[in-house]
């Protein structure tokens, strides 16, 4: 299954760089290796067993983890970007509730076509005691997830904002972040380890909602509280890019915005997420899809609603933590 998902990606590739040669290059050549080995060298031997059973070198398998890098790397190798007056490629839209000791975090992974087929739902007990629920790719540490201690964590890909080729990529900062218990522990991670790329984070636990944005060059909180929103345009650091490249992201929020309520419930979410400009449809036409859709509950007894596609097509399945801890705040 890795053998595929590294084969797809590497044909959809291919038309713009030479796949082999751009994995040893943002492997080797950044400062991407370095600061993984350096913040979370356990992960890196992960990604480095990931390898050795897959039958793939460990070059293709960290960068297999960076997703948001890749896309920013090789418009830096092609000293392009895309126009501002075109829509940008991003498309995840994250929110997190909590209203009466019960919590919501959810999102649409939204990436290219190629994803699809690969999808895959992790469950492991972690170095740090917790049991982990992760939706994820075929030979990805993790997408988002939720833990035992009641912490959910989302993201999206903020391409406005400052990148670094010597920060922590996003794809290791999602599981380094479900180790925290707590979501102020969580913001002390992001504000002690340098960052790579652009993204927001949204963060839930039973009775705190966070949405919060990261660059290469700072941090700041968009919201705290009992509700949390986020697509993939900035809404409170200064972008790089104009916003009218973000009017897909902006229909998105709107489409939050007016149907997220603290009191939501998982039912309300599904139905907001199987239709507009958030459910991206397998036949939609679009540069993207949803490859998964995920309703991650925050309370008592947590619990991941996953479905490995858009919710107009795709039905949401639980799955259940096995161990529980006490509840996050």
């Amino acid at each position: 299954m890795i053998a595929g998902a590294i084969g797809a990606w590497f044909e959809h590739l291919t038309p713009r760089t030479n796949p082999h040669a751009f994995v040893v290059d943002i492997s080797q050549r950044t400062g991407l290796r370095e600061a993984g080995e350096t913040h979370a060298p356990d992960l890196m031997a992960e990604v480095a067993g990931i390898a050795e059973g897959a039958g793939q070198d460990f070059e293709t398998m960290f960068a297999w983890q960076l997703i948001d890098e890749c896309w920013w790397y090789l418009d830096d190798l092609e000293a392009s970007d895309s126009s501002p007056a075109t829509d940008g490629r991003e498309r995840c839209s994250a929110l997190a509730i909590n209203h009466q000791g019960r919590g919501i975090v959810a999102q649409t992974q939204d990436l290219d076509y190629h994803c699809d087929g690969t999808q895959v739902m992790l469950r492991y007990l972690d170095q740090s005691g917790l049991e982990i629920l992760a939706p994820s790719l075929a030979g990805l540490l993790a997408l988002n997830g939720i833990n035992s201690a009641g912490l959910a964590v989302g993201i999206t890909t903020l391409s406005q904002l400052p990148h670094s080729t010597s920060g922590v990529a996003s794809g290791l900062l999602v599981p380094m972040l479900l180790r925290c218990a707590a979501v102020d522990e969580a913001l002390a991670l992001l504000d002690r380890v340098p960052i790579a790329s652009g993204d927001s984070f949204v963060i839930g636990s039973r009775d705190r909602s966070v949405a919060v944005e990261v660059s290469s060059e700072a941090l700041a909180v968009s919201a705290d509280g009992d509700r949390a929103l986020h697509t993939n345009h900035a809404l409170v650091q200064e972008p790089i890019h104009p916003h009218k490249r973000f009017d897909h992201s902006v229909a998105r929020l709107r489409q939050l915005d007016e149907r997220v309520r603290p009191d939501s419930t998982l039912e309300d979410l599904a139905a907001m997420y199987a239709g507009g400009p958030v459910c991206q449809s397998r036949a939609g036409g679009g540069a993207k899809m949803s490859v998964g859709t995920t309703i991650f509950e925050v309370g008592d007894e947590p619990a991941c609603h996953y479905a490995p596609g858009p919710l107009d097509t795709d039905e949401l399945v639980a799955y259940r933590m096995q161990t529980r801890l006490g509840a996050a705040t």
